[in-house]
């Protein structure tokens, strides 16, 4: 089975940023998502993001921005049914078609949702398959890569927890003790959803060539992301993507190299 896969876009956030867009309408200039953009792309599967960190959303805690942008999902799978829906396990994969019906799978980008690592299975009923313990900064459960901060004994938990329910590790937005305690922590999948690297743009997000080979090691996927500074210094074109891409084939192998956009993640097309 073959079909193109986009392992990180911020679909809830980028209509909860901007209220009154309609993802049935293509995209305005400067914005990349809607539902005729991914079907002209030719996508099948999408790893739409649940993003929540603390703060992030003025006035409302981490558990209930992310439960908001969960029912905004559901209202899209019911609004646009023929086009889109949730994948609940492998067994939906053959559904997935470019041109629709488009997959969803969930990925939340950071823990912080999390009050306890036993709440886990209820956001594994709600579609999540992804997690990043942390976004850029420090949260019960890790640091992030504006801080230094490891994994904390609650995030060992909740990497158990993890486990136990099939929930694959993400290793994008972590800082290098993080990262490292995450990959220490046992040697099963893990994948960095939207990270480029580290040998070819040296940005703190990137991923430097030990970790790339790791995540190809456990058949982990690395996500080619599209922003600009993290391709290459000033302006980049393809080139620079293809420059990553050949890298991480070289140095994880090229079952690792995958996509991870993070198209309308905050910024806009022409800084992608």
């Amino acid at each position: 089975m073959r079909f193109i896969v986009d392992g990180h876009q911020d679909i809830a956030m980028a209509l909860l940023g901007e209220p009154g867009r309609d993802l049935a309408r293509p995209a305005d200039a400067g914005r990349a998502i809607s539902l005729p953009d991914l079907v002209r792309g030719e996508l099948a599967l999408v790893l739409a993001t649940v993003f929540a960190p603390a703060g992030y959303w003025s006035g409302e805690s981490p558990p209930v921005a992310a439960r908001k942008q969960l029912r905004l999902y559901e209202e899209l799978f019911f609004r646009h049914e023929d086009s889109f829906f949730r994948v609940e396990s492998q067994g939906d994969l053959p559904l997935c078609q470019p041109g629709g019906p488009i997959g969803v799978v969930h990925l939340r980008e950071g823990a912080d949702p999390n009050q306890d690592p036993g709440e886990l299975p209820t956001w594994v009923d709600d579609g999540v398959r992804f997690i990043g313990l942390a976004w850029n900064t420090l949260n019960p459960y890790a640091g992030g890569m504006k801080d230094g901060g490891g994994v904390s004994p609650e995030g060992r938990d909740l990497l158990g927890a993890m486990r136990a329910h099939g929930v694959v590790p993400d290793l994008s937005h972590l800082n290098p003790n993080a990262l490292a305690d995450v990959l220490a922590f046992d040697d099963d999948l893990v994948v960095a959803s939207h990270s480029n690297a580290a040998a070819v743009c040296a940005h703190a997000r990137n991923l430097p060539d030990e970790a790339l080979r790791e995540i190809g090691r456990r058949e982990g996927i690395v996500g080619v992301v599209l922003y600009g500074p993290f391709l290459g210094d000033g302006p980049v074109s393809l080139e620079d993507v293809i420059r990553h891409i050949e890298h991480i084939a070289k140095v994880a192998g090229v079952h690792a190299v995958g996509l991870g956009s993070d198209l309308d993640g905050g910024f806009t097309t022409d800084m992608a």
